[in-house]
């Protein structure tokens, strides 16, 4: 953090002119592309022999029973059975022939009103689907590997740099967002199959690395850039006694009450601006000049707040709200209780220019949470202003759309009455309120606000010694050596050779003899090394010739749990176990998972995993239209914050995983609460409240977040939410609509009618209606959710407004027959699936720790993670306990 913008540069001018540098690049190149080679060569199973026996047993039986429903004319559901390969190695292909052996075993499929097919015919068609499952499980289990490599993810890759080098998360984070975004498979970042490392991916960690390495190894203290802001007291005029009547206007009438007051060494503020935001109601701007030339950097700032409030017998805490670079991706908002010793300081992470470039503006506000209204507009003088600002509004509408001139005209005449009212008007503008005692107000009384920074917390920072554990005096070879031989063992997440210790000593070497850099320079070159090597990148490192699959050794599966329960690396107590040997005792493992749940490290789990699961990384996505008048940037934020801390507590709690289908308790703030109209919560932290059945609301469905990233900020989507449903707590995602399917359009001019509605409309065309049979009733359920998630009895949006839409019908029934008419009626029925839910949230959470898809040949762990939720009340933590101790899990 110490670097300047310039060390940065030429850090990276060095590495693209010095000799070492392009080597270092070859050498990675080359390194990554027989790694790549590799995660090719072992990533799955093997050819599979032709499928024998399908032209004799299986083709007959579905062209006599399949293709009247399932074939190129019909396709029900969108599901077309004669396009089912029968190679059971390809991607889904086995769980595909599973599915449709299920439904032949129970029944389903041909269905009730079709002939049956014969006995004999069904049992040899049954046996040819059994068998092939058998093979393609046998070859999984006997071929190269069944978790292939993979390299860190970028949330990983931040988080073990943050670890490894003791660097501040707000440093890493905006380096790492430089790497190549991850790509996604069965909705995660963590699976080898989309982890793609080309050579961007190289050229971009090369770069990373390096300035990582100039923030890690520092030779001298940042310089302190300092601001005092005295806004200018001795000069500053006191407001204009007169002030027009309005903005434009000649005639000047007196300004009347003063919201602040100068004076010769402070300035006394009765209310600050106004913000004109709905979210800082209660709170006033007394504080705005930008700082651009403080913040030259990332990092840490002072803020030094020279105040006292006069409080004239108020017994609310006095409260600074700080703001940096609002309404942008680097807005900073802190909040701050007023010291009464009369200097109140903070120390903020602020995000300063990179390459010249800053990503929003370098201004600072301060607001004060003043006495709302204590200075007010003159009624009658508002009365007159007001209606000025109206005709003058109307008037410019109705010159955009060309109004006729007798209405045009007729609001001219109209303003020019109100205009001699205004030029007429001699009193004040502004009063104080007459409602309040303004002897009694409280006063800030602010001298000075100072910045200064980038501040180091210590010297030499902890990133430093994280490599000079003896200091910096020594720059011998043996103490090169010394400090790799600690520091690789970490980066790598296991023991290391003595050629991989000489493979970095000698890039340092080769950087002084060669390049001629300094120790230092020579020591990041290394650095950059060890964060570009596969040992660091890379997780479930190739095994050589091996080519079946093994056991973990000890160090392999501690970096396993680690990374799923933590992102990032092991810690020193698992790599003292894994060193000793200990972590295949299962009451270590057991006992570990528990230490590992119970660290704050563990909300890394809970980001990435709930946040995928849960689709909160698109919350946001969708802003909603003007008339939902209630949706504004805090209830925004609540609304992503709500799914983790919800998963928070059930997780840290260790409930049962049907409280994300329905509870008794939301884990909210009090902007929620407002919007689903609960009493009693206050502050802006989360916390467990207890719900009643008026309120609503329990689980994931009915979060607001949820329910608007659901919709398209217009009207509610009902198929969209029903797909989510089927998908994310069902794991029976909808089949893809046919050709030409079409969309369920809005409402045209002077149609009124409901979703519902325009849906049964959309079902009479058959291609439409099998699909929509089964996915309707699920998003349909949720119709009493708006489109930004407020309850709702009545069809609201696309212009019904209050009462006037029509009452909602959410009745419908499961695909079993069951019927319901309300929404708890729907979430009993989704309650009655629990082991549907469970095993669905098992196989989310095992793809996750597995790093892979789950398939077919998983079937007997789903079914054993499955058993030991229902022995034990369904409570989260023995999933996640039952994951640690499979065998996949641990081995490779």
């Amino acid at each position: 953090m110490a670097q300047t913008r310039s060390a940065v540069h030429a850090s990276e001018r060095r590495l693209r002119m010095n000799k070492n540098g392009g080597k270092l690049f070859k050498t990675l190149a080359v390194g990554f592309g027989i790694l790549a080679a590799s995660t090719v060569a072992n990533g799955g199973p093997s050819d599979i022999a032709p499928a024998v026996g399908y032209a004799e047993l299986v083709k007959p039986f579905i062209e006599r029973h399949c293709l009247a429903c399932h074939g190129a004319k019909t396709a029900k559901a969108g599901y077309r059975i004669d396009l089912l390969g029968t190679d059971f190695s390809a991607a889904s292909v086995a769980e595909q022939w599973k599915e449709v052996l299920d439904r032949v075993n129970a029944g389903e499929m041909p269905p009730g009103d079709r002939p049956r097919p014969d006995t004999k015919q069904t049992v040899a068609f049954a046996t040819w689907v059994n068998a092939r499952l058998r093979e393609v499980d046998l070859v999984a289990k006997n071929t190269g590997g069944r978790i292939p490599m993979r390299r860190l993810n970028r949330d990983e890759y931040a988080n073990t740099v943050r670890d490894l080098l003791k660097l501040d998360e707000l440093v890493v984070r905006p380096l790492t967002e430089e790497l190549p975004a991850d790509g996604l498979a069965e909705g995660f970042d963590r699976l080898g199959v989309a982890l793609f490392f080309d050579q961007t991916q190289i050229e971009r960690s090369l770069a990373v690395a390096a300035k990582l390495a100039e923030r890690a190894i520092v030779t001298e203290p940042p310089k302190i850039n300092r601001l005092v802001n005295r806004f200018d007291i001795q000069r500053l005029k006191p407001a204009p006694e007169q002030v027009p009547v309005f903005p434009g206007f000649k005639h000047t009438i007196p300004r009347g009450a003063k919201n602040r007051i100068v004076h010769p060494n402070h300035i006394e503020h009765i209310q600050g601006s106004p913000t004109y935001r709905r979210e800082y109601e209660g709170w006033g701007v007394v504080a705005h000049f930008a700082i651009s030339k403080v913040v030259t950097q990332d990092g840490y700032y002072r803020v030094r707040i020279n105040a006292k409030v006069d409080n004239r017998g108020r017994t609310v805490p006095n409260e600074f709200k700080l703001q940096y670079a609002m309404n942008s991706p680097i807005q900073v908002e802190e909040d701050v209780t007023l010291n009464s010793s009369g200097v109140t300081e903070a120390v903020l992470f602020l995000r300063g220019p990179v390459n010249g470039e800053v990503k929003g503006p370098q201004v600072f506000d301060m607001l004060w949470n003043h006495t709302e209204k204590a200075v007010i507009t003159e009624p009658n003088y508002k009365k007159v202003f007001s209606n000025w600002t109206r005709l003058r509004g109307l008037l410019e509408r109705a010159a955009t759309r060309r109004a006729p001139k007798v209405e045009v005209d007729a609001l001219k005449k109209e303003r020019s009455v109100v205009e001699k009212q205004l030029n007429a008007w001699t009193g004040v503008a502004n009063i104080y309120n007459p409602k309040m005692d303004l002897d009694k107000l409280p006063r800030l009384l602010l001298e000075s606000i100072e910045i200064e920074g980038p501040i180091q917390q210590e010297w030499p920072p902890a990133s430093h010694k994280a490599l000079f554990f003896a200091g910096d005096e020594r720059r011998d070879d043996a103490y090169v050596r010394e400090m790799f031989a600690r520091f690789l063992p970490r980066a790598y997440r296991r023991s290391v050779t003595k050629e991989e210790i000489d493979s970095v000593v000698s890039v340092v070497k080769n950087a002084q003899n060669t390049s001629n850099l300094s120790f230092h320079d020579a020591m990041r070159v290394g650095l950059q090394r060890v964060l570009c090597a596969p040992g660091f990148l890379f997780l479930e490192e190739p095994t050589g010739k091996q080519t079946k699959p093994r056991p973990l050794n000890d160090y392999e599966l501690a970096s396993r749990m680690s990374y799923f329960l933590w992102s990032t690396m092991p810690d020193d107590e698992l790599l003292a176990l894994a060193a000793a040997g200990k972590l295949h005792q299962p009451a270590t493992v057991t006992a570990q998972v528990r230490r590992l749940l119970a660290d704050p490290k563990s909300d890394q789990f809970v980001k990435n995993f709930a946040g995928q699961w849960l689709s909160v990384r698109d919350y946001g996505s969708i802003k909603p239209a003007a008339e939902y008048r209630d949706y504004d940037p805090p209830l925004e934020r609540a609304s992503q914050q709500e799914p983790f801390a919800f998963f928070a507590e059930v997780l840290n709690e260790n409930l049962p995983i049907t409280s994300f289908i329905d509870s008794k308790f939301l884990v909210i703030n009090d902007r929620l609460a407002r919007h689903y109209g609960i009493a009693g919560v206050k502050g802006t932290k989360f916390r467990r409240v207890a719900i009643g059945p008026e309120h609503h609301r329990g689980g994931v469905l009915g979060m607001a977040g949820l329910m608007t990233y659901l919709a398209d900020g217009t009207r509610t989507l009902p198929m969209r939410r029903g797909s989510w449903v089927l998908r994310e707590l069902l794991n029976d995602p909808p089949n893809n609509p046919p050709p030409n399917a079409g969309e369920i359009q809005p409402n045209t001019s002077g149609k009124s009618l409901t979703i519902r509605q325009r849906l049964e409309l959309h079902r009479r065309d058959s291609v439409c209606a099998s699909c929509h049979a089964k996915l309707d009733p699920y998003g349909l359920a949720l119709e009493n959710y708006d489109a930004i998630g407020a309850w709702r009895e009545r069809f609201n949006g696309e212009g019904f407004r209050g009462r006037n839409g029509p009452v909602l019908n959410v009745s419908g029934a499961f695909p079993d027959g069951r019927k319901f008419a309300t929404l708890e009626e729907y979430k009993a029925g989704l309650m009655s699936k629990k082991d549907k839910f469970a095993r669905a949230l098992s196989t989310k959470m095992l793809t996750y720790a597995l790093g892979r898809p789950v398939g077919y040949t998983d079937h007997r762990l789903i079914d054993s993670l499955v058993g030991s939720l229902k022995r034990n009340d369904y409570r989260i933590q023995s999933l996640i306990h039952g994951i640690v101790a499979s065998e996949p899990f641990a081995s490779k």
